[in-house]
């Protein structure tokens, strides 16, 4: 088997591939990386061929993951790294190793899928946006937080009664009549102005044919504000396995 890991902010998702065919046997998430391993045999995973991650965490949480995938496998991991260029795309910070490597990996995997100019939008603990012209370039993006994330800053920073979960989004929800529906609607028009602003940027930045690729939890989040975005979940997962690609032992 091999096995694909995205280790997140707020979550490690974890995908296992048959490693004749690379289809999709079986995939699950956890909060904690001591979660990892029962999520795995759980799974029915007791052999791993080749693992390949995904990881925004700390140089010490990266070699706590790959000491558990040894142990429990005896396999190294292969971690991704953001590069200058990979598979038609250049990187475009000024240091490339400096942009995240979620994000590099979800703008390799957009561009290699449309291969002309595209909005990339990944909704998770933060919204990120990317635009990428026809030509491969990446030409930056945009970096701001998450739905949830700007919910819960809100009831944090202030004294407001916390009545319910306000970290749940509703498009229709446009002017509240109680506290939790007021702060719904007022963060609600914040993601759909951020998502709106985007998108009219892009169309100064890439002209007007661009094709819009979503990825993240809150992904869905973003058809509210347009019909034109299709919904790519294994975004970062396509883009670990052109970065990291599996070579079958003979």
């Amino acid at each position: 088997m091999i096995l694909e890991i995205d280790y997140g902010n707020t979550r490690l998702k974890w995908r296992l591939l048959d490693a004749k065919s690379l289809g999709c046997i079986s995939r699950g998430a956890v909060i904690d990386l001591q979660e990892l391993l029962p999520s795995l045999q759980m799974a029915g995973c007791l052999e791993v061929e080749f693992c390949r991650a995904c990881s925004v965490r700390t140089v010490k949480e990266n070699e706590q993951m790959s000491s558990l995938i040894q142990n429990n496998y005896g396999v190294e991991i292969e971690y991704a790294q953001s590069l200058e260029y990979t598979a038609g795309v250049t990187n475009g910070y000024l240091q490339a190793k400096k942009l995240g490597v979620d994000r590099w990996l979800a703008i390799v995997a957009a561009y290699t899928k449309v291969k002309h100019a595209c909005v990339v939008i990944d909704c998770g603990t933060a919204i990120t946006v990317d635009f990428i012209s026809a030509d491969g370039s990446h030409m930056g993006g945009c970096i701001a937080p998450g739905f949830k994330m700007l919910s819960t800053m809100l009831w944090r920073g202030t004294q407001l009664p916390v009545e319910a979960d306000v970290t749940v989004y509703d498009d229709k929800m446009l002017l509240g009549n109680n506290t939790q529906a007021a702060v719904i609607a007022g963060v609600g028009a914040m993601f759909r102005g951020f998502i709106g602003e985007q998108l009219e940027l892009a169309q100064v930045a890439l002209g007007s044919s661009f094709s819009v690729l979503c990825t993240g939890g809150d992904s869905a989040l973003v058809n509210s504000v347009t019909d034109a975005a299709v919904l790519e979940e294994d975004l970062v997962f396509v883009g670990l396995a052109i970065v990291c690609p599996y070579a079958a032992k003979e």
